[in-house]
């Protein structure tokens, strides 16, 4: 007992487990863990325990990376550029690096750790019980009527309850589940034991009515998109049948009659349509920022105004300027032209790494998931667009980390087909 204990940092898996555990350690160290240098640096030191694993397969050349390594590098070298370039505000521009590249570097844990597909399962497994955790606790906020954050609800709405269960806010919880409910799902038909399938069943649920009762509708619009690239991934005329029920049930809103649940999400979606919303949203809302984040990329078409110096955390603690609510923007008016070109074809590259390695294993046991994995990283890639998703250290380290594995697994199937 007492050798298997003393082995337990050494296996990789291990500390994969913790990191995917990331949403809930996070909580719990930074809630009742009065050590605030723990609390603050435990996923740093997670990372660089895991990176150090990296080092031997990486030195025997046990795994080839795909193309996207160039754009990596370039996208590294940018950064590294931009930070030495900017010497007069050192502390945001390193403070800017960090918070953009840190947890991209799980991506490459992810590609040289992964060992097989059973692992990917058992990892996925994992993953899909956090996101059950996080999901209740948001669901029982709303049927405990917690009071949510008056920053979260907007005035002239009659949405007063928002889950944002142990995570940043109601639209990060929403990002989480439109990633984590496809996951769920492909569980869900994943499994051939009647029991399990009863669980991820039950998960399933729960992450979809988390999802519901967050109000994020650029988490709800997400999620939509991808129920139906992952049902034309699996039979193309599902697709169909989908489109029509969705018609149908748009318009059966307008007729459903006064309904907690429903109205509200009739009203959150119809706002979206009104003039009132647009004027505001241009006044002093999305549009605007938006706008402001473009206005600030053109001083600097190239280079942007400079990492962690504009739209978001670590540019309004060091400047003073709002948050852009779209990562795209943010990375547009930071990197300019060069750097958001890099990051979406990093981003574009991995989706594509995912959907082939999905659409190559059609008939195997764990096809389901691969697509409900598919489909999350896509989720949350287009809920990037409206919201500073991967400015929170999960959200970014379950993309980055998960596309990894996809990667890795992939070039792992390449290299034996070589052989």
């Amino acid at each position: 007992m007492k050798h298997a204990i003393t082995k337990l940092p050494m296996a990789s898996a291990n500390w994969l487990y913790l990191l995917l555990c990331f949403p809930i350690v996070d909580y719990v160290l930074r809630k009742f863990v009065p050590i605030s240098f723990i609390s603050s640096l435990w996923d740093e030191g997670v990372l660089i325990v895991l990176l150090l694993f990296c080092v031997t397969p990486f030195l025997r050349g046990a795994r080839i990376m795909p193309g996207i390594k160039h754009v990596f590098s370039a996208f590294f070298v940018l950064g590294l550029g931009m930070t030495v370039a900017d010497m007069s505000n050192v502390d945001a521009s390193v403070e800017g690096f960090r918070a953009i590249y840190e947890y991209v570097l799980t991506f490459f844990i992810g590609f040289y750790l992964i060992a097989s597909e059973e692992q990917l399962a058992k990892f996925m497994k994992v993953l899909g019980l956090v996101s059950f955790v996080v999901a209740f606790i948001g669901v029982m906020q709303v049927v405990l009527g917690v009071q949510t954050p008056e920053a979260w609800v907007n005035a002239g709405e009659s949405t007063r309850t928002r889950a944002f269960s142990i995570v940043t806010s109601p639209n990060v919880l929403g990002s989480f589940m439109a990633f984590a409910s496809p996951l769920a799902i492909g569980l869900f038909l994943n499994s051939k034991d009647k029991k399990e399938r009863i669980v991820w069943a039950i998960v399933s649920l729960t992450t979809i009515a988390a999802l519901l009762f967050t109000m994020s509708r650029g988490a709800w619009f997400a999620f939509g998109f991808v129920v139906f690239v992952g049902c034309y991934l699996w039979k193309k005329r599902l697709t169909l049948y989908l489109a029509l029920a969705a018609i149908v049930l748009a318009a059966g809103l307008s007729f459903v009659p006064h309904m907690p649940v429903l109205s509200t999400v009739k009203d959150r979606v119809g706002t979206l349509f009104t003039a009132e919303y647009l004027e505001k949203s241009e006044s002093d809302g999305r549009i605007a920022r938006w706008k402001n984040s473009y206005y600030e990329m053109m001083k600097e078409p190239l280079f942007g105004k400079g990492l962690g110096h504009y739209g978001g955390a670590v540019g309004s603690r060091h400047f003073g300027t709002i948050y852009s609510d779209s990562y795209l923007f943010k990375t547009i008016a930071e990197t300019g032209i060069l750097g958001t070109g890099l990051l979406l074809t990093l981003m574009f590259m991995g989706l594509r790494y995912a959907l082939r390695f999905a659409q190559e294993r059609r008939k195997s046991p764990h096809y389901f998931l691969y697509v409900g994995i598919f489909c999350g990283l896509l989720a949350a890639a287009l809920h990037n667009m409206v919201e500073n998703i991967f400015e929170v250290p999960f959200m970014s380290t379950y993309f980055w980390l998960t596309t990894g594995f996809l990667v890795g697994l992939l070039a792992e199937k390449t290299l034996q087909k070589q052989r």
